[in-house]
């Protein structure tokens, strides 16, 4: 098996290149522009050289491959990032983590694909890189993102072998002073209202929010690694038994589904969203393009009959 460094160069832009319009439609989908995306040069990565013109704000985007990782640049004065991408809405956020997702699969060759990724805001790209630990023999990969013709670069570097450390620090400058580094104490979260009781509106309000998976009680993350069975329905109908047991090779079974109409997303027999069908590289996929809320059930309480 070929090693994730600098080996695998030739199978990363293979991938890329095969499932370039993939990738260009997702960075399109995410950044609510018109996004091309064409390959440059891919050579071994100098960390020194190569991150010196990277200390900027911009978006780190890991694609998690098994204990190791492929990291994703791309800056903020490139101009291809939106306005919001530093502090995005649920919507934002949703776009995020799609792009993470769809990267994953597009930009790497199939034997390294990720299946888990982190997209997050950094205000240093360079040191967000560092503290993830490039490994021995790393490589780079220059993608050029077009926009109405005019390239910007973003980069893809890999194998980072502490991919958890990209974020942590990945906001402070490695030349910034003491002074400009320190943490700013948070403020207790009822200190705005110290003499409202606990259970006030105002106590409730000022709890921070969870922001991250790593802020999750243990309990919580336990929960979240549980892997649940979930299915794409195509179309569904009931048949006669007679017609099932007639049923053989050859047998074209008609429903009244049109080809069309959105798939069912199920999770535990449980329809959670629709989508439509899409194809990744040589394997099939489904975009989500509407969430169904569950069905809120109601049992009516029959009044006592009061004896008298």
């Amino acid at each position: 098996m070929t090693a994730f460094n600098i080996e695998a160069l030739s199978e990363v832009i293979s991938a890329c290149e095969a499932t370039a319009v993939e990738a260009s439609d997702a960075f399109s989908r995410a950044f609510d522009q018109k996004i091309q995306l064409t390959l440059g040069e891919g050579s071994p990565l100098s960390v020194d050289t190569d991150l010196a013109d990277w200390k900027v704000a911009g978006l780190a985007i890991v694609l998690n491959v098994e204990s190791e990782a492929a990291l994703v640049l791309i800056s903020q004065p490139s101009g291809v990032l939106p306005d919001w991408y530093a502090s995005p809405d649920p919507t934002g956020e949703s776009k995020l983590a799609t792009l993470g997702q769809e990267l994953g699969m597009t930009l790497l060759p199939e034997e390294f694909m990720a299946m888990e990724f982190q997209v997050q805001a950094v205000d240093n790209l360079a040191a967000a890189c560092e503290n993830g630990k490039p490994g021995d023999s790393p490589a780079k990969l220059s993608l050029q993102l077009e926009i109405n013709g005019k390239p910007h670069e973003a980069l893809m570097v890999w194998p980072l072998t502490s991919p958890g450390g990209v974020f942590q620090a990945a906001t402070s400058s490695p030349d910034a002073s003491p002074q400009e580094t320190a943490p700013t104490p948070a403020k207790p979260a009822t200190a705005a209202a110290p003499s409202a009781p606990q259970h006030s509106p105002q106590a409730q309000a000022a709890r921070p929010r969870i922001g991250s998976y790593n802020e999750l009680p243990s309990f919580g993350r336990s929960l979240l690694q549980i892997e649940v069975p979930i299915r794409v329905i195509l179309a569904a109908k009931k048949m006669k038994v007679n017609d099932i047991i007639n049923v053989g090779v050859g047998t074209i079974i008609q429903f009244d589904k049109s080809c069309e109409d959105t798939l069912d997303v199920e999770i535990g027999r449980q329809k959670i969203a629709e989508g439509e069908a899409v194809k990744i590289g040589d394997k099939f996929g489904v975009r989500v393009t509407s969430i169904t809320m569950p069905e809120e059930r109601y049992i009516a309480l029959k009044a006592r009959k009061r004896v008298r």
